[in-house]
């Protein structure tokens, strides 16, 4: 019975065959339409430097439990793997009605132009996973590259290089053009190194102008905490000054100007009336009656006003924004700044 198979998972190799011709790449599950059955597929690659015409490997497969669902080996025949070739990735070397999770790979003996080699005495080396670049990193990248593959973190390593692509070349392949997405190393690499270099320009022209902002705020806080400390001291310095015949004279005068300014034409009015206002005060000097006077107080248009509600300017509105803000967005730059700094710096070495 015919089906057709799609892909399920697949996942690289967390370790390179130092010395060995042949490379495991990755493992693919895929399920059948129709059955739903689990059809495992390896992929691996020439890296040597004569024709590859057979493989022969031993693979375990076990599922989550750790228990081994099957252990058999596998002859890959009649190929023609040229340096740098993959392989493998259209032949199922088991399928199961148990999903798989895992697969161990032992490579056994290779044929270069009919030659056997044997494999086995090749030790397997752990490979750190590629870092993954950010996303507006990766995108540029992408974008500049016309490769939509690469989403990480190009590094050179003591075994070989990576990819941006996250596929592991090493030293055995002596190759610069990665065989599974085709972009140039060097190639990439200066274009990740311009894009980083970019990106922290930005950042740090942003923490300028975040910088020029807050400075302003602080020297308003300043300015506000010196006039605080003026007022609490003026209380103390008219205590030490204190001269009743002068504060006499200061209520008499008070008093006289009262008398002026609400009785005008002679009319003075009571304190009761003063008092309904509160402590707002109007000019009436240019108020030829009390009924002007009143209609004043009523429409609130009197000049010389002074109130003792609080009223917010628009600066000290933008001050209290800027101090409530400013922190957060600074922190934001100054941790972008800092990941492409670490990015910018493990390309560089």
């Amino acid at each position: 019975m015919e089906q057709n198979f799609s892909l399920m998972a697949q996942s690289r190799a967390n370790y390179y065959t130092a010395g060995s011709p042949v490379q495991f790449v990755r493992v693919e599950l895929l399920k059948g339409d129709v059955t739903g059955e689990v059809a495992v597929c390896l992929t691996f690659k020439n890296v040597g430097t004569e024709p590859l015409t057979g493989l022969v490997i031993h693979f375990k497969c076990k599922d989550a439990a750790g228990q081994v669902l099957c252990e058999d080996d596998f002859y890959y025949e009649q190929l023609n793997a040229m340096p740098g070739d993959l392989f493998g990735a259209d032949d199922a070397v088991y399928v199961s009605d148990t999903p798989v999770s895992s697969v161990e790979i032992e490579q056994d003996r290779a044929f270069l132009n009919g030659r056997g080699v044997d494999l086995r005495g090749y030790k397997r080396v752990r490979l750190q996973m590629p870092r993954v670049l950010p996303g507006s990193i990766a995108k540029t990248l992408q974008t500049r590259m016309g490769n939509t593959a690469l989403t990480c973190v190009p590094q050179d390593i003591e075994q070989g290089w990576f990819c941006a692509c996250g596929a592991f070349h090493p030293n055995e392949e002596n190759t610069t053009l990665c065989s599974e997405c085709g972009s140039e190393r060097t190639q990439v690499k200066v274009q990740l190194t311009s894009i980083l270099e970019e990106a922290r320009r930005i950042a740090e022209t942003q923490q300028r102008e975040i910088g020029a902002v807050v400075d302003p705020a602080a020297a308003t806080a300043a300015a506000a905490q010196a006039a605080i400390n003026q007022q609490a001291e003026q209380p103390q310095q008219a205590t030490t000054q204190y001269d009743p015949s002068a504060a006499r004279g200061a209520a008499m005068d008070a008093e006289e100007e009262r008398v002026r300014r609400y009785a005008p034409k002679g009319r003075l009015f009571d304190d009761d009336d003063d008092e309904t206002d509160g402590t707002r005060m109007y000019d009436t000097e240019e108020t030829d009656s009390y009924n002007a006077y009143e209609e004043d107080t009523e429409s609130g248009s009197g000049r010389g006003r002074y109130v003792d509600e609080d009223e917010e300017s628009e600066d000290d509105v933008m001050a209290e924004r800027i101090i409530r803000w400013a922190p957060p967005i600074t922190a934001v730059i100054c941790a972008l700044i800092i990941a492409v700094s670490l990015i910018y710096n493990f390309l560089i070495a």
